[in-house]
């Protein structure tokens, strides 16, 4: 059974009330947490991973959009599993930016697994999460700008690495793709190149840092790829025919 409680929705009570005094609040506020609350909440992927629940029979599943934002958190502040799950359970920074009561939420390791499994079967759900990064690019620049909060460079950070990771994606899909069409074509591309995007699609670039610095060399690295790829088989229509091709030359000059 889908459990759904949009983050638009407003509260008659705010169960945050009783736990924290005006100072604290202004903090959660200014800070990352009140951030992804107000403004990136509620453009998680909800929608398709909704679709995988009944809407009314079986047991409830897990608020969704919070775990789609736990998803995404994790992704970011590149935590274990063991790690999300303690944040979803005990962290009132993590609650609050999910929109849950400041109380311990129970979840297991299973549970988790499971809806990182369905972001990374659910071609709807990917496609999601990648309109999601692009769409935190066009926010930042316009809602968090105008609030003047103290975090915006962490989710300026956010909102580039994420931008990264979908540049990686376009990069790997299309690799993946000339594989299949041709090896020969895939062997004769640069080895370190090869080797950059060998990992799983939710796996790339797990070793990079994650100070501002090494996601700013690591962006430079994924475009300068994406343009050696576009300029490589460019000139070649059994590729430039592929809607991986077409996606990554879109990307790349959006």
């Amino acid at each position: 059974m889908q459990r759904i409680v949009n983050p638009k929705q407003t509260r008659l009570f705010d169960a945050f009330d009783s736990v924290l005094t005006e100072k604290t609040r202004k903090r959660l506020l200014d800070g990352w947490p009140g951030v992804f609350r107000h403004v990136i909440l509620e453009l998680m992927p909800v929608d398709a991973i909704s679709e995988h629940f009944d809407p009314a029979m079986g047991r409830p599943t897990k608020e969704l959009y919070s775990i789609a934002g736990l998803l995404l958190i994790q992704e970011f502040m590149d935590w274990t599993k063991d790690e999300a799950l303690d944040a979803y359970s005990f962290n009132m920074n993590v609650h609050y930016a999910l929109n849950l009561e400041p109380v311990t939420h129970d979840i297991s390791k299973r549970t988790l697994e499971r809806y990182i499994r369905l972001s990374e079967e659910n071609d709807v759900a990917k496609a999601t999460m990648d309109a999601i990064t692009v769409k935190l690019v066009e926010v930042l620049g316009i809602r968090i700008d105008q609030q003047r909060l103290d975090s915006t460079h962490i989710f300026s950070d956010m909102a580039s690495f994420g931008r990264t990771r979908l540049m990686g994606v376009a990069v790997k899909r299309f690799l993946t793709q000339v594989i299949r069409h041709n090896k020969q074509d895939y062997r004769a591309l640069d080895e370190q190149l090869r080797r950059r995007y060998a990992p799983g699609v939710n796996q790339l670039f797990a070793d990079t840092k994650t100070d501002s610095e090494s996601r700013r060399l690591l962006r430079r690295q994924v475009a300068e790829d994406m343009y050696y790829l576009i300029q490589r088989f460019g000139d070649m229509d059994a590729y430039t025919r592929k809607d991986t091709y077409k996606a990554l030359d879109r990307i790349f000059y959006e």
